[in-house]
């Protein structure tokens, strides 16, 4: 029988079959031939983890880049400019997913990570609603912009008639080389508190249960896409470049994927147009907020007043507040705690220790605290 399948898909197929390799593909391996695991042991999930990486690190590098291709071809149809990102540190998708290795991961049938369309529209407009200081998305009385963007669910007691589908396509993202997996881990020290949903104390004498996860690595290239249905205009593409906009706000400084509270997820403020000349090299954009803690080296938001005193900061612990780098510890034998709050919704890049921001004081005596990449008023 034969199967409409792309060409370098088939050879690949008929070179496994023909040679009795083993699989390769290590979202295959991860979901459907997990190697054994007879003990509940986290060792042996471990190096069930581990084997996966190896066999990623194997993976047809060919199949992906045909894939992208294709991927690049279709959004170019839906009017999108593919542009690449690199992720700040390291990116987990699809966590939440069960399977017999406890923790999920989403993977592309070719064997690669992806992060689905769904997904990256969902980062887009969370990014959004902050951006036009949104309280509830699906109002009717949602901007004009957002709700041609997204659209709209009808709500309670609304009439089926008044859902409006959006006009951004956001596509699937994918890496554009074969990103190295990395295996990690997350050490809850108090089982019993978490198991029997806080019914026992977090005492000190619980054992803590390792658990390990996979991720991509820190500096893996992703494209991503956003496209526009319907008629081409000005006001069409108007709406599609905010969109895009959106987006990258969101991977920057919202993050994409699990744990980003954490500090996963968080891609680079430096986007670089994906064309076909550079398709599966390494994206050009370059980091301004990397691991190392560096401060941002942005320049000041859109909006921020001229003449602002912009100040090398310290994030708090509970990433809320920020305090001048060169604020001392005490005045005249007391505590000094002069820290600034930022916004209602305690934004904040996580897993970074240092930031710029400006302290802007308000006629009524309140301060607006603005952070490079985002800000947010304090009332």
């Amino acid at each position: 029988m034969q199967y409409p399948i792309p060409p370098r898909t088939n050879q690949a197929f008929n070179t496994f079959k023909t040679k009795r390799l083993r699989p390769q593909n290590a979202g295959l391996l991860f979901e459907r031939y997990t190697p054994m695991i007879e003990k509940e042991s986290g060792d042996e999930k471990r190096e069930a983890l581990d084997k996966i990486v190896e066999a990623a690190k194997q993976s047809d590098t060919a199949l992906l880049a045909d894939w992208v291709k294709r991927w690049r071809a279709l959004t170019i149809v839906a009017h999108a400019e593919p542009f690449t990102a690199k992720t700040d540190w390291r990116f987990v998708t699809g966590l939440g997913r069960k399977g017999v290795l406890e923790v999920g991961f989403t993977f592309h049938r070719y064997g690669f990570p992806i992060l689905p369309g769904s997904s990256v529209k969902g980062v887009a407009r969370a990014y959004a609603r902050l951006a036009l200081e949104m309280q509830d998305p699906d109002d009717k009385d949602a901007p004009p912009d957002f709700t041609a963007v997204f659209g709209r669910a009808p709500q309670k007691g609304e009439a089926e008639d008044v859902a409006q589908a959006g006009g951004a396509i956001f596509f699937d993202a994918l890496p554009e080389k074969n990103p190295v997996l990395v295996v990690d881990i997350l050490n809850p020290h108090y089982p019993d508190y978490y198991n029997n949903k806080g019914a026992q104390a977090p005492t000190n004498w619980q054992s803590p249960k390792p658990v390990n996860f996979l991720t991509v690595e820190e500096g893996t290239p992703f494209c991503f896409a956003v496209g526009w249905r319907g008629e081409w205009n000005d006001e069409a593409k108007r709406l599609q470049a905010l969109a895009v906009d959106w987006l990258k706000g969101g991977l920057s400084e919202l993050g994409a994927g699990a744990k980003t509270s954490a500090g996963y997820g968080y891609f680079t403020s430096s986007f670089a147009s994906t064309t076909t000349s550079n398709l599966g090299k390494t994206a050009t954009g370059t980091s301004s907020g990397t691991t190392d803690s560096k401060p941002d080296v942005s320049p000041p938001p859109s909006g921020s007043p001229k003449g602002l005193n912009w100040k090398k900061g310290k994030v708090s612990k509970n990433q809320r507040r920020v305090k001048a780098t060169d604020a001392p510890e005490s005045v005249e034998g007391l505590p000094f705690h002069k820290e600034h709050l930022v916004g209602p919704h305690n934004w904040m890049p996580a897993g970074k220790s240092e930031v710029e921001f400006a302290v802007e004081e308000l006629p009524d005596g309140a301060e607006r605290v603005w952070v490079k990449k985002s800000y947010y008023p304090v009332e």
